[in-house]
């Protein structure tokens, strides 16, 4: 993944609901691997590309996904949900 400075933040409304509902303990830890992707720090994230899409990644936190879209100027999470069900 590309670095880049500090970039704007989107979250859809589907997204935002997901994580809401999480448990505290799951929620602390998805707003955590977010404030890293959000300051560039993706060393210890689990990260892939979503294939055929070339600016969409998934973003591992434990069981929990979410999906993406990145490029220079923002970060847009478009999806969020349980690995058993987000890629339906």
């Amino acid at each position: 993944m590309v670095k880049y400075e500090k970039r704007k933040f989107k979250i859809s409304a589907k997204a935002n609901k997901f994580i809401k509902a999480l448990p505290k303990t799951k929620r602390e830890k998805v707003k955590g691997a977010v404030e890293c992707l959000i300051n560039n720090d993706t060393d210890q994230l689990k990260i892939k590309r979503l294939l055929p899409h070339p600016k969409e990644f998934r973003l591992r936190v434990g069981d929990v996904r979410l999906l993406f879209k990145s490029d220079k100027e923002t970060l847009f999470i478009f999806d969020a949900g349980y690995r058993k069900n987000i890629y339906r």
